[in-house]
């Protein structure tokens, strides 16, 4: 009975991930519909979708760092300090591309949503393990 509510629990929660994922999907696809090629305007989009990542992203990682002590506490830390300085890097590296030109901003920008959004639905996934 136990694992049946465990595994009726995992499943509400991946899809209640996936739908939120899904529901900021579209409303990016539509602002980069809206926008209409203008590049101006596609970095508004994606600076939008990454600004509620980064609040999902913020709240996952407190949420974990609350939970955990002492090894996995710091564990955790090291762990995201890795990821945000590969993170930035990357990021960093893409928009510096002087091969790109001004599409450089949008292939930064595209990496770091991607990039947030993996981030973020992980350290989500993991929070709610926990639970």
């Amino acid at each position: 009975m136990l694992a049946r509510r465990l595994v009726i629990v995992s499943v509400a929660l991946v899809l209640g991930t996936l739908s939120a994922r899904a529901q900021q999907g579209v409303e990016y696809d539509a602002c980069m519909d809206k926008a209409e090629g203008v590049s101006t305007k596609m970095l508004d989009c994606g600076k939008a979708a990454i600004e509620q990542w980064d609040t999902r992203l913020n709240t996952a990682y407190q949420a974990l760092l609350a939970k955990s002590k002492g090894e996995a506490h710091a564990q955790l830390q090291t762990e995201q300090r890795a990821w945000l300085k590969h993170h930035l890097s990357e990021t960093h590296r893409l928009a510096a591309d002087p091969n790109n030109g001004s599409v450089a901003f949008l292939d930064s920008q595209a990496f770091e949503l991607k990039d947030i959004t993996d981030r973020t639905l992980l350290l989500e996934k993991r929070a709610n393990a926990s639970r």
